[in-house]
């Protein structure tokens, strides 16, 4: 009885967890003439961006066009359009950078940055651990 009431427990934590809204950054970058404040490295001191909450995802999409930044959107999805990660299209020097995550304000920083970080934190921890 007390299994089957663990278990059910944590099935309902779950599936809370999976219909909690989240708080996403929303702004728009265009350019080295256009918008600025959004750009792929986002700095949050800057204060032209917004805090939506309500979303059940956020994304980050980079389009570069020519090898040129063009345009980066941070975004608050009102509902959850693919799993969490990122993709990218190419096409000659053209391409679309799109990233969706689930956790509050996860759409700040380039994903490569956040991967990189990681990188090295397990790295120091492996040496730790090995010496």
């Amino acid at each position: 009885m007390r299994a089957r009431l663990i278990t059910v427990l944590l099935a309902l934590a779950v599936a809370v967890q999976h219909v909690a809204a989240i708080k996403c950054y929303q702004c728009s970058y265009s350019g080295p003439l256009g918008l600025q404040g959004c750009e792929d490295e986002f700095d949050l001191t800057d204060n032209r961006y917004v805090i939506e909450e309500n979303c059940q995802q956020c994304s980050k999409m980079k389009t570069v066009l020519n090898d040129e930044q063009i345009l980066v959107q941070r975004l608050c999805l009102p509902v959850s359009l693919a799993d969490n990660g990122c993709d990218e299209e190419t096409s000659n020097s053209n391409s679309v950078h799109t990233c969706y995550c689930n956790k509050d304000l996860c759409n700040s920083a380039p994903r490569r940055t956040a991967a990189a970080l990681l990188l090295i934190s397990v790295g120091y921890a492996a040496m730790y651990l090995l010496y």
